[in-house]
């Protein structure tokens, strides 16, 4: 009797475990027939703070020490209270910083999407004048007006630049899929972008002094020095009286003195950091015009080169040599404009300019 039943109860999981498992094959929807999923980067930033598993771990941390802060609490124990206190407080300053991370880790990579996607269209384009390139010259060669060296030439130029649209096409793909991990999104998982970002060349017309000013007025480290300045002169005015013993005093006015020295480091690391993120800016704008001064010099290049070969007068080796030429300055330009921009936008979210997308202080519960 009891093996009866035994044996129907294991018929009865068996047939669940194999409705259940063939439930989750019917619901299951592959990657490939899920909807896209459209994300503006502020969209993104936000999702990133939530799923983004590398910041889960650091919340998890966070959150361990502050039960841990709460037990010495509870217990009463001084000592485990002071411990654990100042690991909960290095736990927030983690978390804090890897939440800041997170944020222009998420804003880097959706420029860098971007700038691939206008790499790929480079690389469409450079294809397409290879390819027009080659009917020319297959017109040509029926006609017995160039070699079947110059139909080789073209032939060999249009397999590299196919080459170099597939490699652009790939390396988009991969920045696809580590963005989408940076999310914290399935292994691939469509994902399409819907801002457009403006890269138009826009001078950068401030002064260095004008934004040291402005980070001064932003920078979180010198934000925390004065604040730490103040409690310091707060607590050198509470110990200046009768009834407070001298020496609390003396350690009160030294106190002081450090907090103002941590102060004006502060300011000087800043300064130094403003100001040579102003010079990368400074020269990546310098490098855009230069690039755009090459890629038009290339274009015209190019038509002469094709006037000349139109003539008879040169063969096709130099409008290939032109053609691929101009590729590469169509790809420098674009980097540098891409770059530029990236930069230049990063660095009016340190001089407050810019909104940095972070939502806030977040205490991770």
């Amino acid at each position: 009797m009891k093996r009866s039943l035994l044996l129907m109860v294991l018929v009865i999981l068996a047939v669940g475990g194999t409705c259940s498992l063939a439930a989750a094959k019917t619901e299951a929807v592959p990657l490939s027939e899920q909807d896209p999923i459209e994300l503006s980067l502020e969209q993104a930033v936000a999702m990133a703070l939530k799923q983004n598993l590398d910041l889960y771990l650091k919340k998890i941390d966070l959150e361990q020490d502050q039960a841990e802060l709460d037990r010495a609490i509870f217990v009463g124990d001084e000592d485990m209270i002071e411990t654990a206190r100042t690991k909960l407080e290095q736990a927030q300053q983690n978390y804090s910083t890897a939440r800041r991370d997170l944020v222009t880790e998420v804003r880097t990579k959706y420029y860098e999407l971007l700038q691939q996607e206008a790499s790929v269209q480079n690389q469409a384009q450079a294809l397409e004048r290879a390819k027009t390139q080659l009917e020319i010259d297959q017109a040509r060669f029926e006609a017995g007006m160039i070699s079947t060296l110059d139909l080789q030439r073209i032939n060999n130029s249009l397999l590299d630049a196919e080459h170099s649209y597939e490699s652009a096409l790939f390396t988009l793909d991969t920045k696809y899929l580590e963005f989408g991990r940076t999310l914290g999104l399935e292994l691939g998982m469509t994902i399409v972008l819907t801002d457009q970002i403006n890269v138009d060349f826009v001078p950068f017309d401030l002064e260095l002094e004008q934004a040291y000013q402005l980070a001064l007025n932003h920078d979180q480290g010198v934000k925390t020095a004065n604040e730490a300045l103040t409690k310091a002169i707060d607590a050198v005015k509470a110990a200046d009286n009768p009834y407070t013993p001298r020496v609390e005093l003396e350690k009160a006015k030294v106190e002081q003195e450090k907090a103002e020295i941590k102060l004006k480091q502060a300011e000087l690391t800043l300064y130094f950091r403003i100001r040579d993120d102003f010079n990368k800016i400074k020269n990546a704008a310098a490098n855009v015009l230069a690039k755009e001064r090459e890629l038009e010099l290339e274009q015209q290049s190019l038509k002469a080169e094709e006037t000349k070969y139109a003539a008879g007068v040169i063969s096709n080796q130099a409008v290939v040599a032109q053609q691929e030429k101009l590729a590469k300055a169509e790809d420098a330009y674009t980097q540098a404009l891409w770059n530029y921009s990236q930069m230049r936008n990063q660095f009016l979210i340190t001089l407050g300019m810019v909104q940095d997308l972070s939502g806030g202080v977040d205490d991770g519960k």
